[in-house]
């Protein structure tokens, strides 16, 4: 059997992912005197923060009624109190910082003055405080490239980190991965590797995020050692497209913004109504109604379409005010010409229901960090949507964007400390590389056996059916053991039809489905452990919360099983009293 290559390069910090995080931790990396490179899976544009709306929560002075303590509240709020208090209260504090480095970077925020943003609502918040751009995610993605080429950081488009590489120590010291584009194996040793390749909505049918999405870095970092936290809460974006199949999943946000609740957080959203004209939503929150948050309107939603109340399509209707046709055209012109290609005239002027359904959107959960994202696994660092904790057991809507702009930037400045602690180690490891990339080039040219497409079905119906928006403790118990199944009888088996190793979909797909397993076993592991309702997690055999449960779940894998633990929350009081217990020590 012919030798496996790998081509060896160096840097001082890997960072695999190419949205907003990705690219703000290549930034702070390269600003503190790092060497950096930059994969990016598929193009380098190709990544969740462009197909968002951009918008971006952060208390800017405009409204004098909202705080950072307010916003630091509502995220709490959210996050049912499961959130770490610590990295909410970095969210809230940091946020407008970034905003701030966004513009210098060139992008237009909209005001209404020269000195004043124009701020609108989100779903979930007590105060008009999102900030937006007529240019959405493409903007914030255009301008944050542009500072990556000022800089001259290494962008290396279709590579996809396939494993980070440790030491006999454990400690991290480069990544393997796959140059699509020529099926060349290439290992990067480093001096930190971050990790900031997004979420995993690719695990369900309905999907608003890229195809790519396939939680990939969460799934490395578990394989290596790092320990999971909040992983069974997603969020589901409550309002998505129902039809065509090709449009099916996309987001159209929250009914907020087709509402005057958009401006003023007393007033009316767009309202929703089932098959017999109900406002169905009531039941579940008639205090902010349609202005609830996201968790809470998707599975108003979902439950009426289980129950047989939606449309022949598979959704619900959404009544628009037209009265923001004006300011809705402004804000998101993309979304009403989306509207206009796949629903008609009337739905985009918001003059006519609506049909929406809910879809994945944010893996809530993820790698269990620190403060400046590093993990229980040296050398490996965690930004963005691929990190847990912040959000809890549900985000509000506007604070993703936030998110990514300030835990990025922690991830770059954590990770160059550390490469230069750890500089030119990684080198000596060449050998495990090139091992485990053998290992995954068993699949090609395999004549008998799966496709990976009909694998990924499998896996996507199972998690839509049993770990989705509803879920039960049999169905849960039941998934684990088809997953079981597809891991030991149907993985070893998928086959690559093509023998080429160029621009080979399928191979990636390979690679894709074990990440996809990890975690949605990880998810519905925990997920059956967690015997209550919160948040984003709904249990149809355990409907309340359960004070008791106000806690973590910590996911981690040792000798191939994955084991489930509760922790207490991390708290700024918790934090306090150990500082001081180890003041008092020293």
């Amino acid at each position: 059997m012919a030798r496996t290559e790998v081509f060896p390069a160096r840097t001082d910090v890997l960072i695999a992912g190419s949205g907003a995080a990705g690219m703000r931790a290549a930034i702070a990396a390269h600003d503190a005197g790092a060497k950096v490179v930059l994969l990016a899976k598929g193009p380098r544009r190709a990544n969740h923060t462009r197909m968002s709306g951009g918008r971006y929560n952060a208390v800017s002075g405009a409204n004098p009624d909202d705080s950072t303590d307010a916003f630091f509240r509502d995220t709490l709020e959210s996050g049912a109190g499961i959130n770490n208090h610590p990295l909410a209260r970095i969210l809230a504090d940091e946020a407008m910082d970034r905003a701030y480095d966004l513009e210098s970077y060139g992008l237009a925020w909209d005001r209404t003055a020269i000195r004043k943003y124009y701020l609108s609502m989100t779903g979930g918040g007590t105060f008009v405080r999102t900030l937006g751009s007529v240019d959405e995610g493409i903007g914030i993605t255009e301008v944050m490239l542009q500072q990556l080429h000022k800089r001259g950081i290494r962008i290396c488009d279709f590579h996809m980190l396939a494993d980070v590489v440790q030491d006999d120590n454990s400690r991290v010291v480069g990544g393997l991965a796959l140059d699509l584009a020529t099926g060349a194996w290439r290992y990067y040793s480093a001096g930190a590797v971050v990790i900031a390749t997004g979420g995993s909505s690719q695990l369900y049918e309905t999907s608003s995020g890229p195809a790519i999405n396939t939680g990939d870095g969460i799934a490395i970092a578990l394989r290596a050692g790092a320990e999971l936290v909040d992983i069974e809460f997603v969020q589901f974006i409550p309002i998505s497209f129902v039809y065509p199949p090709s449009a099916r999943g996309y987001t159209l946000t929250e009914p907020a913004h087709y509402g005057m609740r958009h401006f003023d957080p007393k007033a009316e959203a767009a309202h929703l109504v089932n098959n017999k004209g109900e406002r169905f939503v009531l039941k579940h929150d008639p205090v902010r109604r349609e202005g609830s948050t996201r968790d809470v309107l998707a599975r108003a939603i979902m439950l009426e379409i289980l129950e047989g109340r939606g449309t022949p399509e598979g959704g619900v209707l959404m009544l628009p005010d037209p009265q923001v046709f004006d300011a809705f055209l402004k804000e998101r012109p993309i979304y009403v010409k989306r509207l206009l290609e796949n629903y008609g005239e009337g739905q985009a002027r918001l003059q006519e229901p609506i049909q929406v359904t809910p879809s994945a959107l944010y893996t809530l959960g993820g790698v269990r960090i620190d403060p400046w994202c590093r993990c229980n696994v040296p050398g490996l660092i965690v930004g963005g949507e691929a990190a847990g904790g912040v959000h809890g057991a549900n985000r509000l809507g506007g604070s993703s964007m936030s998110d990514i702009q300030v835990f990025g930037r922690r991830a770059g400045i954590a990770a160059a400390e550390d490469a230069r602690e750890y500089a030119g180690a990684g080198a000596r490891h060449m050998e495990k590389a090139r091992a485990r990339a053998a290992a995954l080039e068993v699949c090609i040219g395999r004549s008998d056996g799966v496709r990976p497409p009909e694998v990924k079905q499998r896996i996507q119906k199972l998690m839509w059916d049993h770990v989705g928006i509803v879920r039960s403790g049999p169905k849960l118990t039941e998934t684990l053991a088809a997953f079981r199944k597809l891991r030991e009888h149907v993985l070893p088996t998928v086959k690559v039809t093509s023998k080429s190793r160029v621009l080979n979909r399928e191979w990636m797909e390979v690679l894709e489905l074990e990440n996809l397993l990890d975690i949605g076993e990880a998810m519905a592991a925990s997920s059956l452990q967690r015997q209550e309702t919160r948040g984003a997690h709904y249990r149809t055999d355990f409907p309340e919360t359960d004070p008791n449960w106000t806690a973590n779940l910590i996911v981690r894998r040792e000798a191939g099983q994955l084991h489930v633990e509760k922790k207490a929350v991390v708290t700024l009081d918790r934090v306090r009293a150990a500082r001081e217990k180890v003041g008092a020590a020293a």
